[in-house]
């Protein structure tokens, strides 16, 4: 089960990088010379750790895309979006900010004490969804830091 993979450090980052790229693959010196490695066989050496926990399947032409059947654990709070992960928190962030933005638009601001608490909760929200989402952005460079 998906639940218990658990990837860090240096895999972690090869795991992302196939992550991030598009639907046609990635090959190994690609990912040598995205993350800098110092030999492409410590790309493959990665690459085969990833193989023998079926997280990336090999297609015909010999690059290495993501099982979708398979996901890592630490991964599953985070959207992928135009190749960049971020965490789900941040649209709940974006979705309360809307709602507040519009309050402030389109109602009619008399100063009271319902609009002062729709502006304290709301300001209160967005700022605590940005903090967890930032928390947990940063909770993925911890994992990539892990022995």
């Amino acid at each position: 089960m998906a639940a218990s993979k658990r990837i860090y450090g240096k895999t972690l980052d090869v795991y992302m990088v196939i992550l991030s790229h598009d639907d046609d693959g990635v090959g190994v010196r690609d990912i040598w010379r995205k993350l800098k490695l110092s030999s492409p066989s410590l790309a493959q050496y990665h690459v085969n750790k990833l193989l023998d926990m079926r997280l990336i399947t090999a297609d015909i032409s010999g690059k290495y895309i993501i099982n979708p059947k398979e996901t890592v654990e630490a991964l599953r709070n985070f959207l992928m979006l135009r190749g960049m992960i971020i965490p789900r928190l941040t649209i709940y962030a974006a979705l309360l900010l809307g709602i507040l933005t519009s309050y402030l638009m389109y109602y009619p601001w008399s100063g009271d004490f319902r609009d002062l608490t729709v502006l304290s909760i709301g300001f209160i929200s967005v700022s605590s969804f940005i903090y967890e989402a930032f928390k947990q952005y940063r909770g993925l460079w911890v994992l990539k830091t892990e022995t």
